[in-house]
């Protein structure tokens, strides 16, 4: 753990600090946007990262086994973060001081996952990790890293839900001000749930095929309940798949005098997009354009965090990829985003608002497998 500063600091020890402090915004850097920092020879450490061709960039940000990666050397040779204070250069390190997960590896890690019980804006979840200085021997500061990636935040305005009876009916509406709610942006993982086990001491519930990893993490409804609760939050409600899938006609109005009730993420009218096109046309060709707004049954892509699809705030795979468990309030039987790869385009089921049932079990009553997401409500 860190070194506990003293009232007065001894010069050596005001140096630490003021080098540390100088070294946050490039390791703030490399943990956000550690995407940036790999190149086109990609990673070299199959323990933490076996599955490259199967990820958009985005899966590196707040990433814990890319930090993991970088710091044993299998990013970049002697990593390190160079800060030039006071004439001199310092090289910053983080230190592999915390016990292996065996699971993973019989490697020290360079983090280790903290959950702490609370709400609100304190950080309760996160990554303690250690820095040195290479100049300033026998001092060390801990820190902790948050996973800042992860959600997108749901502006406050009035919102439509669902499919209206009639395209001329406003249906119904419901507004979020006064409320600050944090989406997932992409389904939760095999990776997180990982952490989840890990963190609660259920082991041997370990996804251990590294290659899955990035994939959506496939838990029965109970369990998608415990995990995000575990974290603070709760399984994606439907009002707010909506929400944040159906882009508002104006911004910049959170208060606009007609609530529209788009019915793709992408166009407000189905029959222009290409999934209305293949309604219509059952020879109809999918380009690889289509695949990245929706992947469905026929596109060959089968890539994952890739930001192709994001919608209006932010928020990826509105329709498409994987069907979506959603815990619905106004309508408890339409609890599921069927809307799929396993589907072929003309399904109507591609249309936003449009729901199904799920018992809460997978693998039952012929359904693909589902998906889930949290959501976080702050109180400031």
């Amino acid at each position: 753990m860190a070194q506990k500063f003293q009232d007065k600091l001894i010069p050596s020890e005001k140096l630490f600090t003021q080098v540390i402090t100088s070294a946050l915004p490039e390791v703030l850097k490399l943990w956000e946007q550690g995407d940036r920092f790999i190149g086109k020879e990609g990673t070299k450490c199959p323990l933490e990262i076996d599955f490259e061709k199967k990820v958009g960039r985005s899966y590196y940000q707040c990433q814990p086994h890319l930090w993991q990666c970088y710091w044993q050397g299998s990013v970049m040779q002697n990593p390190l973060i160079k800060i030039d204070i006071f004439g001199q250069t310092f090289h910053v390190e983080a230190k592999a001081s915390f016990p292996a997960i065996s699971a993973y590896s019989e490697e020290s890690r360079f983090y280790q996952m903290i959950n702490r019980p609370g709400s609100g804006i304190n950080l309760n979840y996160g990554y303690v990790v250690e820095l040195i200085v290479r100049e300033i021997p026998g001092l060390s500061q801990s820190m902790i890293l948050a996973d800042t990636c992860r959600d997108t935040y749901l502006p406050q305005r009035i919102y439509a839900y669902g499919k209206p009876k009639q395209r001329t009916d406003e249906g119904f509406i419901w507004d979020n001000f006064d409320r600050h709610l944090f989406l997932d942006k992409f389904y939760v993982t095999h990776q997180q749930v990982n952490e989840w086990r890990v963190l609660t001491g259920a082991l041997d519930k370990l996804t251990l095929d590294r290659k899955l990893w990035p994939e959506p993490s496939l838990l029965n409804l109970e369990d998608q309940i415990k995990y995000c609760a575990f974290f603070g939050k709760r399984v994606l409600e439907a009002k707010l798949f909506d929400a944040a899938t159906m882009s508002p006609s104006d911004t910049k109005n959170p208060m606009p005098e007609k609530v529209l009730h788009p019915q793709t993420p992408w166009q407000r009218d189905l029959s222009k997009s290409f999934l209305g096109m293949a309604r219509i046309n059952p020879d109809y060709q999918l380009s690889p354009l289509d695949c990245q707004l929706a992947q469905v049954q026929g596109c060959a892509q089968n890539k994952f965090f890739t930001t192709d699809s994001a919608t209006w705030m932010g928020f990826n795979y509105g329709l498409g990829y994987y069907p979506e468990s959603l815990i619905n309030e106004v309508e408890p039987s339409k609890n599921l985003k069927l809307s799929s790869k396993f589907l072929p385009a003309s399904s109507e089921w591609h249309e936003l608002g449009v729901r199904s049932n799920w018992k809460g079990q997978q693998g039952i009553d012929d359904l693909p497998p589902i998906a889930f997401r949290c959501y976080e409500e702050v109180s400031l």
